[in-house]
């Protein structure tokens, strides 16, 4: 027990089942589930240690619904103070979307060690194209012949093409496209030396700290005026990075109180500064705005940390297989959202009755969209639109 206890503190593991230390052996019967560490295999219930991350993914979801119901981007200077509400919510729900990237990081960089390239591809597709093409399909249905508040489409091969990867149905959907494209340059990271592994991608999140996030963000704080072309598409990967550092490191008391500083410190000038810069010039200003900002990059993996931290504290409050099951429902909610709040705007009671607060209307959004993804998923057919 004491070399068990060892590993857990070594490796910030919360609990281990079935432990043992063996060299140079892997053992999966398909069945149980297996962390290869230096050469050292850490034999583990894999439920049991990766569940923070569907903790993660339901605020991440439910992030989502917030920003997209908040209406932060209209900004009306004879309504200020309502405003300022908006700028709260929009601030301390923006991890919604890189806080899903960072989960990436810490499940697939390492899929190698479960399955081949060909189950990786096989599984992308079920998890994320099949439930795009699909929800687009049905989104669409409901929206032009139910709801009737988009224009019906002809069946010209181009336009049919255009209107689903256009993401014309919502422009949210677009995301998923950068998604895909992270996805199909995993592989290419996964298959990197285990023991490798964390110092090859420290180095590229430093990277791409420097090169995508901060010289773009310090340019644009000195009045932008210097052209800086090395951009790129993939910019997120600067998350998927982070999420496998933060996931499989273990960081010392004062790397950890450096790191939550940095959060905070971003998550006030994302806060802040966006209020007095957009009241300013009575339009909202976008420099301390964007996923790839620097304020986004460093609040959002603060807090993915705290919560890999201390995530125990939130199952003395709720089950943990009550966390896994919702977390394992959360894309529906992501698809979903919009249509049925569009769906509940139809009825102005209801509506005046759940607006009251966006925190209410958001869970309400959620709760309901969990509940349809519930049912969806025991019917055959349905089951994979939410995998």
């Amino acid at each position: 027990m004491k070399e068990e206890q060892k590993f857990i503190q070594k490796y910030s593991l919360r609990e281990v089942t079935n432990f043992q230390n063996e060299k140079n052996r892997v053992i999966n019967d398909g069945k149980k589930n297996y962390l290869i560490i230096k050469d050292e295999i850490l034999f583990y219930n894999k439920e049991k240690i990766l569940d923070y991350i569907s903790f993660a993914k339901i605020i991440s979801s439910y992030g989502v619904i917030v920003l997209h119901l908040n209406h932060f981007w209209i900004f009306d200077k004879e309504k200020k103070n309502i405003w300022i509400i908006k700028n709260i919510y929009e601030t301390i729900f923006y991890y919604s979307v890189p806080i899903f990237v960072l989960c990436i990081g810490a499940t697939l960089l390492d899929f190698n060690e479960r399955y081949g390239l060909l189950e990786y591809n096989k599984k992308r597709f079920v998890k994320v194209f099949i439930p795009l093409i699909g929800w687009t399909i049905i989104l669409y249905l409901y929206k032009a012949y139910v709801l009737k508040n988009i224009p019906k489409i002809s069946l010209n091969i181009s336009e049919i093409w255009n209107y689903f990867f256009l993401s014309k149905i919502y422009v949210i959907f677009s995301s998923l496209h950068v998604f895909l494209l992270t996805y199909m340059l995993i592989p290419l990271l996964a298959y990197i030396e285990k023991s490798q592994k964390i110092r090859i991608y420290t180095y590229y999140f430093f990277l791409l700290l420097l090169t995508q996030v901060l010289i773009p963000y310090l340019i644009n704080l000195f009045g932008n005026k210097i052209v800086w072309i090395y951009r790129l598409n993939v910019g997120y990967l600067i998350y998927i990075f982070a999420g496998y550092i933060i996931h499989y490191n273990t960081f010392s008391n004062l790397i950890k109180i450096i790191i939550y500083i940095l959060g905070i410190f971003s998550f006030f000038t994302h806060l802040i500064g966006t209020k007095i810069l957009t009241f300013r010039y009575n339009k909202i200003i976008r420099l301390h705005k964007g996923y790839l900002n620097l304020p986004g990059v460093f609040y959002s993996c603060s807090l993915f940390l705290f919560v890999k931290e201390y995530y125990y504290l939130i199952t003395k409050i709720i089950n943990k297989k009550y966390i896994i099951k919702i977390g394992s429902l959360t894309l529906g909610p992501f698809f979903m959202h919009l249509t049925l709040n569009e769906t509940i705007n139809k009825f102005p009671k209801l509506t005046k009755l759940i607006s009251f607060n966006i925190l209410f209307h958001s869970s309400v959004i959620f709760t309901v969209c969990i509940a349809i993804s519930s049912i969806l998923k025991k019917i055959p057919l349905f089951k994979y639109l939410v995998p």
